[in-house]
């Protein structure tokens, strides 16, 4: 497995948040072709099917902490 790069460990986290790629973008300042791709190179690096499988990944590999997630909101 390729290490990830510090910035897309961040767009990795804001995908086990559930946050879209619209959200991870107006974050992080840039726009949203550009955490597409760094989507795609996680799930490339990572060998992951999608999204979800790339954050349970990163989980698994202490890469990124899984969320906090609120009920009943």
């Amino acid at each position: 497995m390729q290490p990830l790069s510090a910035r897309e460990t961040v767009v990795l986290q804001g995908v086990a948040k559930g946050e879209k790629n619209s959200e991870i973008a107006e974050r992080l300042i840039v726009s949203i072709d550009t955490v597409k791709t760094h989507v795609r190179n996680v799930l490339m690096k990572l060998q992951a099917r999608d999204r979800t499988h790339a954050a349970l990944i990163g989980v698994r590999l202490g890469l990124v902490d899984w969320p906090e997630v609120g009920f009943g909101r």
